[in-house]
């Protein structure tokens, strides 16, 4: 499960700086790496509260 975490938490940096390093405010590649970020956040949260229900079951 950590490594689940490890990867996503990988490549959301790797999107992150594409986004801040590599493209302009504003344009469609800027936009879309905006977007995949947000969308690692929401399945990095989704992994994560899975874990911790699975976690205090046990």
């Amino acid at each position: 499960m950590l490594i689940k975490f490890a990867v996503l938490f990988i490549l959301l940096v790797i999107s992150s700086m594409i986004t801040l390093y590599l493209t302009h405010e504003g344009t469609w590649p800027n936009l879309l790496f905006k977007s995949l970020s947000l969308s690692i956040i929401i399945v990095f949260l989704f992994h994560y509260i899975r874990f911790l229900i699975n976690f205090n079951r046990n």
